[in-house]
């Protein structure tokens, strides 16, 4: 990494142009049908801001961006930022209500769109843009002028993620130009990368990993970076070996169904490292990278703050760990997490509680949402919502969500406990433990578990296994056996829709 862009506090404009000062004409973006060098993409990109500007947006009014991994929606999210506009990229698989949500939420100045795009008749009276006919490739070169950046701060807001929210509309998590810029600058050290690297991204663009993880570092160390359509399981490892590239990011679920891809489907090639947030369970893991020859480092991050915490040695095989806090490698995003109990006191090692961060990277907040920000930073902390413990080697062991904390007879369970002891039953595949309404007082356990392909346990069976591996006060008060769990659109189990499904099942007898 060049030393002179890694100690320096920088804006994404002044990012994009301190890699073109060293890497003018190396190559950068690609996809299957093009391909520019950075060179060509910063002109790009500042004549796509020239064209913002000269449709009337200025700095501080959004963009809404709607469309695929194309170098187009790429390069017109960057000359949002490069014009001072805060773009918000979005996915184009929108229905026309969950699209009119946010129309009527960001308030764009300006919405950019495939020219084929059916949203392009829900619109109304807001301006509108063509990705390719407008911003596109060879289109804004012939028709704008480029523009100089606007002038930013580090803290500025650079552009805006929404959340996919479980029990509430999409927030949208501001990002600032720091967030972006940090994460870029620190991955390599993050994950280990030494030497030339081509970048693969199959993630889409509107979530913040793809934006602040894939592309930030690509562009902070001069690495190329192919950009995928989508992920694609059955040619994967095909398409990576094809590509040459060495490294690239997912999501857990993508790493299981690539497990269970055929192994005929291996094709042997340059990809060594594999990002995952979340990852797979250690000892899957460790089996994923056998089979295939990768390293897969795990981590953990948020569209409110990319400094979250990555593995270190000691967490790598130990069941739930995410690591530590992140760090900047030069010191520029001082990173702190701390673990607070429910009764608001900052827990103890082992002591299981809320992980809020602190530091100059992450969001100031959701736009257009104060009293939403206002729970989530109070204290000038950014409360999670999720929920964990520092082990004795100062590595964070993740237990699940904090709004899902049981609280039993006086006591906080974390469900991820009781799912740990279930899943090491050998008839029980999957677990997810909720809490419900006592009739005593707070919250029973209930243990909602899917067993093997011809495992046999019965109720009182899982309960007697629980009994002997956990206080009498975590032990399932019921268990109810599914074929399925309902899942959230990043795959994990929606535990408020598992638990209306539930408690109608409750109201029959309790176990003798």
């Amino acid at each position: 990494m060049d030393s002179r862009i890694q100690k320096t506090l920088l804006t994404v404009p002044e990012l994009v142009a301190a890699a073109v000062e060293r890497y003018a004409d190396a190559p950068f973006l690609a996809t299957a049908a093009d391909a520019h060098t950075f060179a060509q993409a910063a002109d790009r990109i500042a004549r796509v801001a020239g064209w913002l500007r000269a449709h009337d947006v200025v700095p501080g009014d959004r963009v809404l961006i709607r469309g695929g991994n194309t170098l187009a929606t790429i390069e017109a999210w960057l000359g949002a930022i490069h014009a001072g506009a805060i773009p918000a990229a979005t996915n184009p698989a929108l229905t026309e209500p969950e699209f009119a949500y946010l129309l009527g939420d960001l308030r764009p100045a300006m919405v950019l769109l495939a020219a084929d795009d059916e949203a392009t008749g829900w619109l109304g009276d807001v301006r509108c843009g063509g990705l390719d006919a407008d911003v596109g490739v060879g289109h804004a070169g012939e028709n704008a002028d480029p523009i100089a950046a606007h002038v930013a701060a580090p803290e500025d807001v650079a552009a805006i993620v929404y959340t996919s929210g479980t029990t509430s509309r999409p927030k949208g998590a501001q990002v600032r130009h720091l967030g972006y810029v940090g994460a870029g600058q620190s991955m390599p050290t993050w994950l280990g990368l030494e030497g030339p690297q081509r970048l693969w991204c199959v993630l889409p663009f509107f979530h913040i990993n793809a934006e602040a993880y894939s592309l930030m570092t690509a562009i902070a160390n001069g690495y190329p970076m192919h950009v995928g359509e989508k992920f694609h399981a059955s040619t994967f490892w095909h398409d990576a070996a094809t590509l040459e590239v060495t490294a690239v990011n997912v999501i857990g679920a993508m790493l299981a169904i690539l497990e269970k891809q055929p192994l005929e489907l291996f094709v042997p090639g340059t990809l060594r490292t594999i990002y995952a947030a979340p990852a797979l369970e250690p000892s899957a893991n460790r089996a994923f990278e056998a089979r295939f020859g990768v390293r897969i480092v795990a981590g953990f991050g948020m569209s409110e703050t990319t400094f979250g915490t990555i593995e270190t040695p000691t967490s790598r095989d130990k069941a739930g760990s995410i690591g530590r806090a992140r760090q900047h490698p030069a010191g520029l995003v001082r990173n702190e997490l701390r673990i607070v109990t429910p009764e608001g006191k900052v827990a103890r090692d082992g002591e299981v509680g809320e992980l809020q961060f602190r530091n100059p990277a992450m969001t100031p907040g959701y736009w257009n949402a104060p009293e939403i920000t206002a729970r989530t930073l109070a204290d000038g902390w950014l409360h999670t919502g999720d929920a964990g413990y520092v082990d004795p080697d100062g590595d964070v062991i993740l237990v699940g969500r904090y709004k899902e904390m049981i609280r039993r007879r006086g006591e906080n369970i974390a469900p991820r406990e009781v799912e740990d002891v279930l899943v090491e039953h050998p008839a029980v595949r999957e677990a997810a433990v909720i809490g419900v309404p006592s009739t005593l007082s707070e919250e029973d356990v209930v243990a909602c578990v899917i067993l093997e392909s011809g495992g046999s346990a019965d109720e009182a069976a899982l309960r007697a296994w629980c009994a002997q591996r956990l206080a009498p006060y975590k032990v399932p008060l019921r268990v109810v056996f599914r074929d399925a769990f309902p899942l959230t659109p990043t795959m994990r189990v929606a535990k408020d829709r598992l638990r209306a499904e539930v408690l109608p099942l409750l109201a029959q007898a309790a176990p003798t």
